[in-house]
């Protein structure tokens, strides 16, 4: 089957089918709820509650097609109530002829920046997602979803 996910379009399409990917892994988990957000909130946006700690997190989904650009970005007015340990980043990335790849890293690896995670002040001030050989590597190696997923 090819997936041929550069030509999907609206573009938005890619932001819905990145949300549904993301509620469905946490669905699919044995100790996650998944409840929709309501509020007026740009992006996609849930709650997990942790059913065995009963923590609650608020996910942020965002998603790159690595076949149109290796960047993407969260504008920092989404962070309304700022980076905090219960806000979390739910990335798929989609590359053309491959099944996507699910990542979750909380907002708060933006207090450090680096070449992954990038901090950006200019006319847009923006949290951003930098992809390039070495950073997709520490992204594989550190927030893949299966090995975040047990943090929450």
């Amino acid at each position: 089957m090819s997936h041929n996910w550069s030509n999907l379009r609206p573009l938005s399409k890619l932001d819905e089918l990145a949300e549904t990917i993301m509620k469905s892994a946490f669905l699919i988990s044995e100790n996650h709820n998944v409840i929709q957000s309501y509020l007026n909130h740009k992006g996609a946006h849930f709650k997990v509650i942790n059913r065995v700690g009963e923590s609650e997190y608020d996910i942020l989904c965002r998603q790159i097609n690595i076949e149109k650009t290796n960047y993407g970005f969260v504008p920092k007015s989404d962070f309304e109530r700022g980076l905090r340990d219960d806000l979390w980043i739910g990335l798929v990335l989609f590359v053309d002829d491959q099944k996507p790849t699910k990542y979750l890293f909380p907002s708060t690896v933006w207090n450090e920046p680096n070449q992954l995670f990038t901090d950006s002040a200019v006319k847009n001030p923006e949290y951003g997602i930098n992809l390039n050989k070495n950073t997709i590597k520490q992204l594989q190696e550190d927030f893949s979803f299966e090995k975040q997923i047990n943090k929450l």
